[in-house]
């Protein structure tokens, strides 16, 4: 279920936070509503003063945290591991004659899998399994994309002849199933303890350690079972993403023993946010009614990849898409078609000098709905703050009544302590709190 329209999205707070520093886009002609600034000096500081007003409102926390921040991260684990050597491989392909000795179905059990390259030229690239040729030249891995880097970012190296690799059935860190990375909203903290999910019926209780202590027991004997130690530790980076500068702040699960089944692991912990991002530009070209080409644009191949386009002013204003592929300029949409505003097809072709915004699908600010109006305070107040001339009073009204009021949405998403059991709702009474007994502090009490 999609939240309702009137939530803001990143595009909303961005041109709120251009009109208010009077840089907003208006059209060509200056007679269309307030838009996203389109030249990228104006836009640009508008996500800056955006991405530091969220970061404040979650620095203005009430004193146990923001409730809306304390998640949990659910961690499936794989006791599958299918290793060999690689025969052959193309940027989309690997081949690998043996693998038909045992997998002798067209996709079959492979399909959907990662794919891990543990030695050689491609040494530390991954994919996803896209499908496998049984059939026609068996032993064919054909993966989606091309290869990634440690990290998921496209540029990872095409394995060569000899290479060795690992196949799990599901993401984890270089093909090794003690180890499986994190989400990117997690920082590094967790704050609760980790558990078996529900109806696993394993007794086993596991403990948060060091990660040395498992590295420890491991480079002894590496064993399998239900793992009763877990660590998190940093997501080391290879040396091919420090030069190509790839590099993200990513962690991981790090388990002792390693999976012997595929069971799921819950922890709590706290949300961070990636930055809120949005382009804009204007089609320079558009090749009949599946692409829009902006030459301006220098991003890397497949960039924006599953990004939405919207087409803001010109023609085919108000038409959108999903980005199926990008590279060079070029933005070619999934199914060929713009679509008209409210998702059906048949939506207006953009041409040349059409303006468009590009954003990811999920582009709104971490704390939610109920927040809407305090995310928007704290933008207003962060413009007055970077501004030597707007002075309205924004960063006080966010102080004394944006900031309190936020407090209050979130103590309410607290669950009321139930009591006895023995009060009904039905005759309008609440349930209320039993109280602890009070210390022992005098005599008399005694």
């Amino acid at each position: 279920m999609s939240e309702p329209t009137s939530r803001l999205t990143t595009a909303d707070l961005i041109m709120r936070i251009a009109r208010k520093a009077g840089i907003a886009y208006y059209g060509a002609n200056g007679d269309e509503k307030a838009m996203v600034p389109i030249d990228t000096y104006n836009l640009e500081l508008c996500k800056d003063l955006l991405n530091d007003a969220i970061r404040m409102f979650i620095s203005d926390a009430p004193a146990r945290g923001w409730r809306w921040q304390r998640r949990i991260m659910n961690v499936v684990l794989s006791s599958l591991r299918i290793t060999g050597t690689v025969d052959s491989a193309t940027a989309a392909t690997l081949y690998d004659a043996t693998l038909f000795e045992t997998y002798t179905t067209d996709n079959g059990a492979l399909l959907n899998m990662y794919i891990y390259i543990l030695t050689g030229t491609g040494k530390g690239s991954w994919a996803k399994i896209l499908n496998y040729d049984a059939t026609s030249v068996p032993g064919t891995i054909g993966i989606v994309g091309n290869w990634l880097d440690q990290y998921g970012n496209v540029g990872g190296t095409t394995p060569a002849i000899g290479d060795t690799y690992a196949i799990t059935s599901v993401e984890t860190v270089g093909g090794d199933i003690a180890r499986y990375p994190l989400a990117e909203d997690f920082g590094g903290e967790y704050s609760g303890k980790i558990d078996y999910a529900a109806d696993t019926a394993h007794g086993t209780f596991i403990e948060w350690c060091d990660e040395s202590e498992i590295r420890a027991r491991r480079s002894v004997n590496v064993i399998s079972g239900y793992p009763r130690r877990a660590a998190i530790r940093p997501l080391e980076p290879a040396i091919s993403d420090l030069e190509n500068g790839s590099v993200k702040r990513r962690f991981e699960l790090f388990l002792d023993p390693e999976p012997s089944a595929g069971d799921t692991l819950q922890f709590p912990y706290n949300l961070t946010f990636d930055k809120l991002d949005l382009e804009t530009g204007k089609a320079t070209t558009t090749t009949g009614a599946d692409n829009l080409t902006d030459s301006a644009r220098t991003e890397g191949d497949d960039y924006f990849n599953d990004w939405k386009i919207e087409i803001i002013s010109g023609t085919g204003r108000g038409s959108w898409a999903l980005v199926d592929d990008y590279g060079s300029g070029k933005f070619d949409i999934v199914a060929d078609d713009w679509l008209k505003a409210n998702g059906d097809s048949g939506g207006t072709h953009p041409a040349a000098n059409s303006i468009y915004v590009v954003a990811p699908v999920n582009n709104t600010h971490p704390a939610g709905l109920r927040f809407d109006e305090s995310i928007l305070a704290a933008c207003m107040a962060r413009l007055e703050m970077d501004s030597d001339e707007l002075q309205e009073g924004l960063e006080q009204r966010y102080m004394q009544k944006a900031i309190p009021l936020a407090h209050r949405i979130d103590a309410r998403s607290a669950p009321r302590t139930l009591g006895s059991m023995n009060v009904s709702d039905d005759y309008g009474r609440g349930r209320y709190e039993r109280p602890w007994p009070r210390p022992v502090t005098t005599q008399h009490d005694i």
